[in-house]
């Protein structure tokens, strides 16, 4: 018994000795620049609470890049950029080095709200809009709005803020007469009694809003993480498409963003009852890349004929991820 139970410690000691040994698992360093923290990188919340990024051999670190993300993904300062879709089309069509790798909200999760004196879309005429810039892809939005009214840009003054949270402020000071908002500052807008005018997602169908692009030098010697940063982020999306999963969602959310725990819930179910905002395979369709193609020519920034999507859309990552 002395000599067994001898033998089991020294075999104890020499399988701790050569745990001990074995170098840690090698992960890589993912630097992803977004514009606000909010729901658009919920995915990217669930991953590093449920360290499965770790998991996957990625060390992801996020951060707020503001409205410069493309460029930031350019320059190579962050592998990888979250913005929406048009600002990487420009940034690709100029020969940045870049390629958008997901498409992350495929439907806009935005609502018009304006002042109480202003009652109709009609009303927004003459009046200072706030909208992302003078080329954002929320100048697609607004313009789909005005045009329930036989309106355009060109019967409104503009505010321009890349982030929501700047735009609220903007409509709540007076500095704007109305904004374009996502949640939580669009439930917001609508508690403070300001006039809801309509959600964008009811007019333009499959039409992406915010997509993940990678530095074409980065991911040429990093492969196997971006392709592992991907698998993640899919994974993340399922697992918030399924409704058991509501609470827990919602605690990762207001704990990543600071925001209210029931404004956490209500967007949950804006985005995944309501929209189904997040892509649910990442992939970009001919039909949402010509209808963005179509407005981005209306702003004089690409002409005809269109470059192919592949010129802006390495659908490899994705397909690799979500096994398409």
């Amino acid at each position: 018994m002395v000599h067994r139970t001898r033998l089991a410690a020294l075999l104890l000691a020499g399988g701790l000795a050569l745990c001990a040994a074995l170098p840690a698992r090698a992960e890589t360093k993912i630097v992803e620049g977004y514009v606000s923290p909010g729901a658009p990188e919920w995915p990217e919340y669930v991953g590093l609470a449920f360290g499965w990024f770790k998991d996957n051999g990625i060390a992801l670190d996020m951060v707020g890049a503001g409205a410069g993300a493309a460029q930031q993904v350019t320059a190579g300062s962050i592998d990888l950029g979250y913005s929406g879709f048009p600002d990487f089309i420009y940034a690709i069509n100029r020969g940045a080095p870049i390629k958008i790798i997901v498409n992350g909200l495929g439907a806009p999760p935005y609502g018009v709200y304006a002042k109480p004196a202003i009652k109709t879309v009609a009303d927004l005429k003459g009046k200072i809009i706030s909208i992302g810039g003078p080329k954002d892809v929320t100048l697609i939005y607004i313009e789909a709005l005005l045009a329930t009214a036989g309106l355009s840009a060109k019967d409104c003054d503009f505010f321009y803020a890349k982030m929501t949270q700047d735009r609220f402020a903007a409509l709540i000071s007076g500095g704007a007469d109305a904004a374009i908002l996502y949640p939580p500052a669009s439930f917001r807008a609508g508690r403070q009694g300001y006039t809801f005018l309509g959600d964008i997602g009811d007019l333009l169908k499959d039409f992406p809003f915010t997509v993940i692009a990678v530095n074409d030098g980065f991911a040429a010697k990093n492969r196997t993480a971006v392709e592992a940063y991907v698998r993640t982020y899919s994974r993340a999306v399922a697992w918030l498409y399924d409704t058991k999963n509501k609470d827990k969602a919602v605690e990762i959310l207001a704990k990543a963003t600071k925001q209210d725990v029931q404004d956490s819930a209500d967007t949950y179910d804006y985005f995944f009852a309501k929209l189904q905002a997040f892509s649910r395979n990442g992939l970009i369709t001919d039909t949402a890349y010509k209808k963005m193609t179509d407005a981005l020519i209306s702003f004089g920034e690409l002409k005809q004929p269109v470059p192919p999507l592949g010129k802006f859309f390495d659908a490899s990552f994705v397909k690799a991820a979500w096994g398409k």
